[in-house]
């Protein structure tokens, strides 16, 4: 045989070796790809059908919906327009909110509603059937009230259904008025409809 072919052949075959090793890399690099992507989705799907799942998923969807306070003690609502607190008035609610950590607590806040915002300058407690951590039962707010707010536990942000039936219940009481719901000293989340 031609050692010129001989050549050529080992040389083909070195480079058929070579391709062999660096398809086997990478098919070794997508395998480990493909394994950490379905880890990651396992985990996820894990952690959302658990405790803390619910949790992590209440705290961003939490933060979506609430406001923080403004420096002229005044909230963005989503839907557009403002709620304007009178200092007194916030000052109360920030008492109220930091003597009742261990349950929930309701108040009606009264003043008025101007275009789209509202103008919280008076408050008070109406009577308090039963609250624990996870819910407060009271007297309804009267027609006076611009806004029946209550409490959640820290960082839990979102209505629940119980509070959507409360604020159609109140929407017979005043057409005009929303809810309120604390979930932090300084973060409130409100929901009225359109």
């Amino acid at each position: 045989m031609d050692p010129e072919l001989i050549k050529e052949i080992k040389e083909v075959q070195e480079e058929h070796e070579e391709l062999k090793k660096e398809e086997s890399k990478l098919f070794k690099t997508l395998k480990r790809i493909y394994v950490i992507i379905i880890a990651l989705v396992l985990l996820s799907l894990l952690l959302v059908n658990t405790q803390t799942g619910y949790h992590l998923v209440s705290l961003v969807s939490g933060k979506l919906v609430s406001s923080q306070l403004n420096e002229d003690y005044s909230f963005d609502l989503k839907q557009g327009g403002k709620v304007y607190f009178d200092e007194l008035v916030w000052k109360q609610l920030s008492y109220i909110y930091e003597n009742n950590q261990k349950h929930e607590f309701k108040v009606c806040v009264t003043g008025e509603k101007v275009n789209n915002s509202y103008y919280a300058t008076g408050i008070y407690e109406p009577y308090i059937y039963k609250q624990d951590v996870f819910s407060v039962t009271s007297q309804p707010c009267n027609s006076s009230t611009i806004i029946s707010l209550h409490s959640h536990p820290p960082l839990s942000c979102v209505f629940s259904q119980q509070d959507m039936r409360s604020y159609e219940m109140f929407q017979t009481i005043n057409k005009d008025g929303i809810v309120g719901l604390m979930c932090d000293w300084d973060t409130l989340t409100f929901y009225k409809s359109n």
